[in-house]
């Protein structure tokens, strides 16, 4: 392979990818996987983008199929299709740059995502015994269940929560603002009259027991008085469902798919649930509606014929 050629227009299709913006995460996320691709090409003796033909997609889609992956197991279609299209959005680039005639990935489709239910949501009962877990004697207990608190009202995301500043919390009014979430969106979430109580009582009496540096405006704080690393709120999770007894996988995101069912089964409109989640499709909302199945059962009972009927 000719590494200077295609190292070079991998380079300009990154750069183009910075011109719109996108997080450093997402580029990161699209340079390893487009690595994976042109390690592919070179397998395959491709030594120019012109010899990119829809076969050459076509072929490397169907690697991705038959490969496994580091547990020795089928590699996912959500996993496929990524990968395929981190391939095929760098064809569209050099198409549309004039690196090349035309798209050889144009057609080449992705492969039907099976849709999944959310799993291990936590009924309201289970949420309480996790949020009611920490020892809010403490100060890192009450710092604990106040994170909690808010993952839960809000469901907003781990990284959401890990950037959350004091000037994004108004605990009066009861919101919370989410500064380049998913996707670099902002938007405003509302936070529940409990959780409020938590913030309020946070920021005034227990944040002061953490901070050691002054100028850190970070909502949350180790005990050492740092912005918390990556995984922090993944063991805090972690750590109170082991503490609750839950027999679940419980995470972060247990507590935003259990808002949403929670509130969605409760009458709130699909449309709220998703400004409420941040998804910027409905689809991503939808699957939601099918975790409603007591109401769906409830309805079954009183309006299917048979039901009516005497055994």
């Amino acid at each position: 392979m000719n590494e200077t050629h295609f190292k070079s227009l991998s380079v300009a299709y990154l750069r183009s990818l910075k011109v719109r913006n996108l997080s450093e995460r997402t580029i990161d996320h699209v340079d390893w996987m487009l690595a994976k691709f042109l390690a592919y090409l070179e397998g395959c003796g491709v030594t120019h983008v012109e010899q990119i033909a829809s076969q050459t997609i076509r072929e490397y889609q169907m690697a991705l199929f038959e490969s496994l992956n580091s547990r020795g197991q089928p590699n996912s279609i959500a996993y496929q299709n990524r990968m395929l299209s981190a391939a095929k959005n760098f064809t569209r680039f050099l198409k549309d740059n004039d690196y090349i005639v035309s798209d050889p990935g144009g057609n080449v489709a992705y492969a039907k995502e099976p849709k999944k239910l959310p799993r291990g949501v936590l009924t309201p009962a289970e949420a309480r015994r996790i949020i009611h877990a920490p020892d809010v004697k403490t100060v890192i207990g009450y710092r604990d269940r106040t994170i909690l608190e808010v993952l839960y009202s809000s469901a907003i995301r781990k990284d959401e929560l890990n950037k959350l500043t004091l000037a994004d919390v108004d605990y009066r009014d009861g919101f919370l603002r989410i500064i380049e979430g998913k996707g670099k969106k902002d938007r405003i979430v509302p936070i529940g009259r409990i959780a409020c109580r938590y913030l309020e009582n946070y920021i005034k009496s227990v944040r002061g027991e953490l901070i050691v540096d002054p100028y850190n405006a970070h909502l949350f704080l180790t005990m050492q008085g740092k912005t918390f690393s990556k995984n922090v709120v993944w063991k805090l999770v972690k750590k109170y469902a082991k503490k609750a007894k839950l027999k679940k996988n419980v995470h972060p995101h247990t507590f935003r798919h259990s808002c949403a069912t929670a509130m969605l089964k409760n009458k709130a409109d699909i449309r709220t649930i998703q400004k409420l989640l941040g998804h910027a499709s409905l689809d991503s909302t939808q699957v939601y509606t099918h975790l409603s199945i007591t109401d769906l059962k409830d309805i079954h009972r009183r309006c299917h014929p048979r039901e009516r009927e005497k055994m």
